[in-house]
């Protein structure tokens, strides 16, 4: 079915709106109109037309003569959805699609005070692979992979004072957060002696939320694999590449 030309007009300029909030994106500070018109290949009179009509719904703020910048509008509706983000919910299917690459389950802890607490865990059944929740159980922060990898964001003070509480060796626990830091993911033993690969997920500040974990020996393409699932899963959850330190 062929589109009216009062729906083609309708795209085209909700097209020039996203064209413009992206433009603006891109700029630290006010953006004047003749850089957003050489940016988005508009006529400087229709880009100041579009962004009249923004800025009267707050997603666009006049910034001075000439001159633009985002509106607090749309920080209002970013906090919206980012409240709306359950962690699980968007882990859920990138877990379950590495579960099926590497055949073996995968875990989402996240750390509450000082301990790391298993969300999610994937397991194969009969139909395929499910999702469970685990009965909550804590784990001391430096006792498990996953926890250490979760203290990236974590000052030298910091790490001496969880260890000092948590009993243990300051010096291990620094080598592996930059190893984590450095590598992006850990490769280590947790208390159980078993190997395992964990990898920290990022929200949209830069802070850590959470690791994903699969307790096996893997090579380097799994590593890259469980690497690649967190970063997926941290986009969902906000994180830019640029917003990392």
């Amino acid at each position: 079915m062929s589109q009216s030309p009062h729906q083609s007009t309708s795209i085209q300029v909700m097209s020039r709106m996203f064209s413009l909030l992206d433009t603006l994106a891109q700029g630290q500070e006010a953006v004047s109109l003749k850089y957003i018109s050489a940016q988005t290949g508009l006529h400087p009179s229709t880009a100041h037309r579009i962004l009249n009509d923004l800025a009267a719904g707050r997603y666009v703020e006049r910034a001075g003569p000439g001159s633009y910048r985002l509106g607090l509008r749309l920080l209002e509706l970013g906090n919206l959805v980012k409240g709306r983000l359950d962690l699980r919910e968007v882990a859920a299917t990138p877990m379950q699609e590495l579960h099926r690459l590497l055949s073996t389950s995968v875990s989402l802890l996240v750390r509450q005070e000082q301990d790391a607490v298993c969300l999610l865990r994937t397991s194969q059944e009969r139909h395929g692979v499910s999702l469970q929740r685990p009965p909550h159980q804590r784990t001391p922060l430096t006792d498990c992979v996953a926890g250490r990898a979760m203290l990236t964001k974590e000052s030298s003070a910091q790490l001496s004072h969880l260890c000092q509480q948590q009993g243990r060796r300051l010096e291990g626990v620094q080598l592996d957060v930059q190893q984590t830091r450095q590598a992006g993911a850990l490769v280590g033993s947790d208390t159980s002696n078993q190997s395992t690969t964990a990898v920290p997920i990022l929200n949209d500040t830069g802070e850590v939320i959470g690791a994903l974990a699969v307790i096996s020996a893997p090579g380097m393409e799994q590593v890259d694999a469980i690497k690649e699932t967190a970063r997926r899963i941290s986009v969902q959850m906000g994180w830019q590449a640029d917003s990392a330190p």
